[in-house]
């Protein structure tokens, strides 16, 4: 059995408070207050709906999240990004530039590989500078064993779908990286 909220329009004055709520709703033996309403017709609504739509798809992802993350709230943290480190530089990109399996010539297995990568590394001058690594091992903990954190600014997408942040490093600068490039 369900039961009705009851509306009255006397009014209420709490003890805690000098407030006076001209309009609630007894619900459950709690006091709530009424909700606004707006009154628009059928055919109102489905157009704004309609425009909403719209402007959500065609509206630039960066610009939004930039939007949100100015209107959240003081209280709320940024979102954060970890960025690798180099020697004291920030590595930016990287790239396969040799990648041949090694094979066992009686058995055909593969017992090793022959890797190199190239590094692109911002210096706190803004310049950038490529470093060659061999291994896949000595890699894998540059990209994971020296880290900073920073703050995404804004995320954006380009017409292929490819995700980009502009970041917020700790002395200030503000850079832009593709998202394979982060954490």
């Amino acid at each position: 059995m369900t039961t009705k909220p009851l509306e009255t329009t006397e009014e209420v004055k709490p003890e805690a408070t000098e407030a006076v709520v001209e309009k609630v709703i007894l619900e459950d033996r709690k006091v709530v207050a009424a909700p606004e309403v707006v009154s628009i017709s059928k055919e109102e609504w489905d157009k704004v709906q309609e425009q909403l739509k719209m402007l959500k798809e065609v509206a630039d992802k960066g610009r939004v999240f930039s939007y949100e993350n100015q209107k959240a709230a003081l209280g709320k943290k940024s979102r954060k990004v970890k960025l690798s480190l180099y020697t004291g530089k920030i590595v930016i990109g990287w790239a396969t530039i040799k990648d041949v399996l090694v094979k066992n010539p009686t058995t055909g297995l593969t017992v090793d590989e022959d890797q190199q990568y190239e590094l692109l590394l911002l210096g706190e001058d803004n310049a950038i500078s490529k470093i060659q690594i061999a291994g896949y091992a000595r890699f894998s903990n540059i990209r994971y064993n020296d880290r900073i954190e920073a703050d995404v600014v804004s995320q954006s997408e380009d017409y292929e779908g490819k995700t980009s942040f502009d970041v917020k490093l700790p002395d200030g600068r503000v850079i832009k990286l593709a998202s394979q490039f982060i954490n």
